[in-house]
């Protein structure tokens, strides 16, 4: 098996979990063959499909066709079950529902500390000194 190394960001509270398991990169490879098996780029009940437009959200694996996003909530499916929501405000509310799991962090410059004057390599110099210098 060839390997291809990925890098992972985690935050201190996934780190201290990371840091627990012992063969951190075969739990993960674990982690996504089991997350494949659970989704399924085909329709899993197409009667359903064609009498709603969608899927049922509670199949395994999960339609990724129509629930692109993730599994809706469990109050978002009775309310589109009794109709008092449509397909759209479904696939919206679930977007909604999984839009916050990966936080986006701006970096911030700090200015309070003063950087290091950069400290140019004065190797040639040095070089030639010590050549000069073994003649003496």
């Amino acid at each position: 098996m060839s390997r291809i190394i990925k890098t992972v960001s985690l935050d201190k509270e996934s780190d201290e979990i990371a840091s627990g398991i012992s063969n951190f990169s075969k739990w993960v490879r674990n982690k996504l063959k089991e997350e494949k098996q659970q989704l399924s780029k085909t329709h899993t009940n197409v009667e359903l499909f064609k009498n709603t437009g969608l899927c049922s959200p509670h199949n395994l694996p999960r339609c990724l066709m129509c629930f692109p996003h993730g599994k809706p909530s469990q109050d978002n499916i009775k309310k589109f079950n009794t109709g008092y929501i449509n397909k759209e405000e479904l696939l919206e509310l679930t977007k909604i529902q999984y839009d916050g799991i990966i936080e986006i962090i701006k970096p911030t410059i700090i200015e309070d500390e003063p950087l290091d004057p950069i400290v140019k390599e004065r190797k040639y110099l040095r070089r030639a000194l010590k050549y000069i210098w073994s003649f003496i």
